[in-house]
């Protein structure tokens, strides 16, 4: 029944520039941006990255431990990832100093 498995997003899709130049941040490079993921119990959790160059995607659970690791992502969908109970969760994406992607991010749960 489509009814109870509704899509919930999580983030937004949208389109980020990761390992831009910048003094301001240490290491000179915004090469890691995290995102908070606000998760329901008992749910499943999907990622869509989509990049140019590869990404290293990282998704770690209420608990603070990394459930889904993959490296070099250039058009992936990661999970689903099982959700055990209600927090935030993060996604983390990075690249290599110096490296430059332009990704495509969404993130939802079922």
């Amino acid at each position: 029944m489509m009814l109870f498995n509704r899509r919930y997003t999580l983030v937004e899709h949208q389109c980020i520039t990761i390992g831009e130049f910048d003094i301001t941040v240490d290491g000179a490079y915004k090469n890691i941006i995290t995102y908070p993921l606000n998760v329901k119990k008992d749910r499943d959790v999907f990622v869509s990255v989509k990049s140019d160059n590869g990404v290293d995607v990282s998704v770690v659970n209420t608990k603070g431990y990394n459930t889904k690791f993959s490296e070099g992502v250039k058009d992936a969908v990661i999970g689903p990832i099982h959700t055990t109970e209600k927090g935030t969760m993060a996604l983390i994406l990075g690249v290599y100093r110096g490296d430059l992607a332009h990704v495509e991010l969404e993130a939802w749960m079922e």
